[in-house]
C-alpha cells in the first residue's frame, strides 16, 4: 500500500491517526495500533467498523502456454553444430534441465546445459 493511499484510509478513520512525538511532530504508532491496522487489512473492517476493500497488486501476466519462440537457443545451437534442432526438442530438454524454469540462469547456461542434454541423449 503506498503510503498517500495510507493516509487516504487515516483521512477517512479506517485506520488510526497517527501520534505525534511532542519534539519533533514526527508520526508514530503504538503497537497496539499496529495489530489493529494489520487486523484491519485482514478483515477487511475499519478501525471505526466501516467495512474497507482493499484491493491486491495483479499477478505479473504468466507467458501463454502456447509454445514459445527459442529461435536464439536455435541459433546458438547451430553455431555449436547442432543444425536441425526443432522448437519440441529444446521444450523437451528445458523441461527436463530447468524444471523450474530457466529465468534467473543466464542464457549462456541455458544454451550449454541444453547443448549438453542433446548430445547426451542423441536427439540431435
Amino acid at each position: 500500500m503506498s503510503r498517500s493511499q495510507f493516509y487516504l484510509h487515516v483521512e477517512r478513520g479506517t485506520f488510526h491517526t497517527p501520534l505525534r512525538l511532542p519534539t519533533n511532530q514526527r508520526p508514530y504508532f503504538t503497537a497496539s495500533m499496529v495489530e489493529d491496522i494489520l487486523k484491519a487489512r485482514e478483515t477487511g473492517v475499519g478501525v471505526n467498523g466501516e467495512y474497507v476493500l482493499f484491493y491486491d497488486r495483479r499477478a505479473s501476466s504468466q507467458e501463454s502456454s502456447g509454445t514459445k519462440d527459442h529461435s536464439s537457443l536455435i541459433d546458438g545451437l547451430k553455431n555449436l553444430g547442432l543444425a536441425g534442432v526443432t522448437n519440441q526438442q529444446i521444450e523437451a530438454a528445458l523441461a527436463i534441465c530447468f524444471p523450474k524454469g530457466s529465468q534467473g540462469h543466464g542464457e549462456s547456461d541455458v544454451l550449454r546445459t541444453v547443448f549438453r542434454h542433446l548430445k547426451r541423449s542423441g536427439s540431435a
